[in-house]
């Protein structure tokens, strides 16, 4: 009796208590307390921000985004929320609501030490550029509009620290740091470019069109990226269907025989997004062969992409695009060489939530055909030269997760791909298969204002063994001005195909070069520390040093003379590089004119003979201006200079092939010359829907000594019209 008793008092206390309150303050049930719901978005280009956090101030309440921007916190009416993550300012917001379906919308504005831009990382996650301390290059629409360029190497030509080096007979690369082609990756999208196996790289054969962005990333990426990482990657972003239906059409014409012109389509309809673009360019000179007469160089292009919400959270991706050249090169003896490279490639994504994270499946596959003929006509012969077709096939297939939990935002993966090079009378047996599992994972782990980095990847190969390469990275927020930044990483280089399993004869030059099947894998360890210190946005300065120390680089060997006496000479891992140097870029926005200068210093040697490596300038700059004038409205002017100095050729021995990149002849046996480039553009508004476009390259007209890929002058004009149902 007494328990029921004691707890109806109780029940009638309470009551009293609550007839006590006055009505106009209400209790804690009535307090606004909920579950706040809310995104942070950037206020430069409204994108999600991924592992923001987010603290109620006077308590120890804290929760951090997810990778939609998303976070849930229990708040109250009045409370105020601290909101802050490296690259963006913080920023207190008051709680106003707490009613279920509301959501509070956090803008953050970016520090200027931080370009508002995103970059490409480990497993195909896109991050932006804050989250990363690498040094990272974007190259947006905008600057590939300001200089015409319609391939890729037209455009990187003109950074600082990237070099364009001639490929013989007909092809030109691009070098990041002093390392050539076959040790930068170069990517469309994430995925590698066609002909790599048949070690027929040309950065000029990649197109533009549909190109929402180019980054570049400089020292060791195999981390992120496997191999082939050594110097830097390229990756050539397409750009995504636009919300409206769109058509875009470019023609373009000019001296050199340069002829142009693009078609694209774009729109999303409900859950479906389209892009469709076509294009084709030829011109009269050869990329990477300064000599005229019958030169001749056409591309067609074909690039598409669909793109589909499968719900509110996972969405897929059908990406096809490929591509069919000529290449026609005068020979000794009135023959014409000719090269026709024919490619198709595609891969097929999804990605959504699980497991508290972010999951992304994609399956890629290429195809590639290159073929060598030879004519005293304008076309080639049937079964002339090399006439035999050389194919290469790639499949990749690629599972990765990525997760912000607390502080750390972790990504993992497995990668498996199957490469196979068809080539008759080359490689041994006719054709080489190779199957390569890759394992990887990272963690980014934020410390207030300090970014560390931690990664790795294993890559097993059946053709060469295996290589596990780490890294490090650190990105210091010392003020809102000035970030900091330091990596060491490992990276390495496979040995391809052609060193491993191919044998290359030519009777007229009197040598051979045979491949070897002991070959080790190309590796380096890498250093680099800079900073950005930026006191506006109208003006930053960005400054770093780093070094490359590269072992068991692959190199010709003389072997001696083979059974009918003709030069024998194998791939062996002979020579150790040593690459350092220093880069620096500044922009200045002044009076409505936008200034970029940058130059870079650089000492490539190889270490076992003291001498230089080839072709490779201590000396680059640029400069560009870019002005839009009141005078005439809507008339946009830009202006690049750039400059590369002159380069040492290393010689090989008489009867050898074209000198590689890191030759053991004692001696230089050349100089490349000095080249000072300009380049302008001018562009008008005609209508809101037609652009006219002027200009002209390399305006000084110059061809240093022994510089392979430098045209003529040419002027061209241009005329860009779009439309948009949105208008």
């Amino acid at each position: 009796m007494f328990p029921v008793l004691f707890r109806c008092a109780q029940y009638a206390l309470l009551t009293c208590l609550l007839l006590l309150v006055p009505t106009g303050v209400p209790v804690l049930a009535q307090a606004g307390t909920g579950a706040v719901q809310g995104v942070v978005l950037s206020r430069g280009d409204g994108a999600a921000v991924t592992s923001a956090e987010v603290r109620r101030v006077g308590s120890t309440m804290r929760v951090r985004t997810d990778d939609q921007g998303r976070f849930v916190i229990t708040a109250r009416v009045g409370d105020t929320l601290h909101v802050r993550v490296l690259g963006f300012r913080e920023r207190r917001v008051p709680v106003v609501n707490t009613d279920a379906g509301s959501i509070l919308r956090v803008m953050l504005e970016p520090l200027a030490t931080v370009l508002p831009v995103f970059t490409t990382t480990m497993g195909q996650r896109v991050i932006r550029a804050s989250d990363s301390p690498r040094s990272v290059t974007v190259l947006d629409r905008k600057e590939i509009d300001a200089v015409a360029a319609v391939s890729a190497n037209q455009l990187l030509r003109q950074l600082p620290g990237l070099q364009e080096l001639p490929a013989p007979p007909s092809k030109t690369s691009i070098s990041i740091r002093g390392f050539d082609d076959s040790r930068v990756l170069v990517l469309v999208d994430g995925e590698p470019v066609a002909g790599s196996l048949i070690e027929s790289r040309d950065i000029g054969r990649l197109s533009t069109i549909a190109t929402e962005r180019i980054e570049v990333t400089k020292g060791p990426s195999s981390v992120e990226f496997g191999s082939d990482a050594l110097g830097g990657v390229i990756n050539i972003v397409q750009a995504a269907p636009t919300k409206a239906l769109t058509v875009d059409g470019l023609l373009r014409q000019g001296g050199l025989g340069r002829e142009e012109a693009t078609l694209g389509m774009s729109q999303t309809v409900g859950r479906v997004g389209y892009r469709l673009n076509g294009g084709w360019r030829q011109s009269d000179r050869v990329t990477g062969y300064n000599a005229a007469g019958s030169t001749f160089n056409r591309i067609f292009d074909l690039r598409s992409d669909v793109r589909v919400a499968l719900s509110e959270r996972w969405t897929a991706r059908l990406d096809v695009q490929g591509s069919q050249e000529r290449q026609r090169f005068p020979l000794d003896a009135n023959f014409n060489g000719f090269i026709d490279n024919r490619g198709a490639q595609g891969f097929a994504e999804v990605q959504g939530p699980a497991m508290g994270g972010r999951l992304r499946a994609r399956a890629f596959q290429q195809r590639f055909v290159y073929q060598y003929r030879q004519s005293r006509e304008l076309l080639p012969i049937r079964g002339s030269a090399d006439s035999l077709e050389q194919q290469e096939r790639q499949g990749r297939y690629l599972l990765a997760y990525s997760k912000a939990a607390g502080q750390h935002v972790f990504d993992a993966g497995v990668q498996h791909s199957r490469r196979t090079l068809i080539a008759p009378t080359k490689v041994d047996g006719d054709s080489a298969k190779e199957n390569i599992t890759e394992v990887f994972a990272r963690d980014s782990w934020t410390v207030g204002p300090v970014l560390l980095t931690a990664g790795a990847r294993h890559t097993s190969s059946t053709l060469w063994g295996s290589s596990t390469n780490p890294s490090v990275g650190l990105a210091w927020q010392t003020t809102s001005a000035l970030r900091l930044r330091g990596n060491v990483a490992r990276g390495f280089r496979a040995p391809g195909f052609k060193e491993i399993r191919y044998t290359f004869f030519n009777p007229a030059g009197g040598y051979e070069i045979i491949g070897n099947a002991e070959l080790r894998p190309e590796s380096s360890v890498s250093g680099s520390v800079g900073g950005t210190w930026a006191p506006s946005t109208s003006a930053s300065l960005d400054v770093e040093l780093y070094r490359n120390d590269v072992k068991d680089l692959v190199d010709w060997s003389f072997r001696g003379n083979n059974a009918a006496g003709f030069q024998q000479y194998a791939n062996v891992n002979v020579a150790e590089a040593r690459t350092q140097g220093l880069e620096t870029n500044a922009r200045i926005l002044v009076l409505g004119t936008e200034l970029t200068a940058g130059y870079d210093f650089l000492r490539a040697r190889n270490l076992l003979t003291g001498l230089p490596l080839t072709r490779r300038a201590s000396h680059t700059a640029r400069l560009r201006v870019s002005r839009s004038f009141n005078l005439l409205r809507g008339l946009l002017g830009d202006l690049s200079v750039r400059y590369t100095g002159g380069a040492p050729l290393i010689g090989i021995p008489s009867g050898a092939p074209i000198t590689g990149p890191f030759s053991t002849e004692q001696g230089v046996v050349g100089q490349q010359g000095a080249l000072l480039s300009m380049d302008a553009q001018w562009r008008l508004q005609l209508t809101s829907r037609a652009e006219l476009s002027l200009g002209g390259n390399n305006l000084l007209g110059q061809r240093p000594a022994l510089w392979t890929p430098a045209f003529d002058r040419q002027l061209f004009v241009g005329l860009h019209v779009r439309w948009s149902g949105s208008e």
